[in-house]
């Protein structure tokens, strides 16, 4: 039972150092914060793209196509930013 307990704390203790973070104005940032707001500054950008292209009105819900986006968009910015 120790051994078990004494395992998964180390997992978890392994586990906390792995996230990588930015010095971003002489404080610390999470890098996937990082990602995040270049997902959704990007995931703006390309909306008004759409709207301006007129492709807005025939997208569909816009609720699910923007989130969608911004994932899309946030997720590719982590993978190009910092996959290791």
């Amino acid at each position: 039972m120790t051994s078990r307990v004494a395992g998964g704390a180390a997992l978890v203790l392994c586990a906390a150092a792995c996230d990588p973070v930015l010095n971003v104005a002489g404080s610390f940032f999470p890098a996937w914060m990082v990602a995040m707001l270049v997902g959704v500054a990007l995931t703006v950008a390309v909306r008004l793209v759409f709207v301006v292209a007129g492709l807005e009105p025939h997208l569909g819900p816009p609720v699910l196509i923007y989130a969608s986006l911004g994932l899309l968009l946030t997720v590719a910015t982590w993978l190009v930013l910092y996959r290791a």
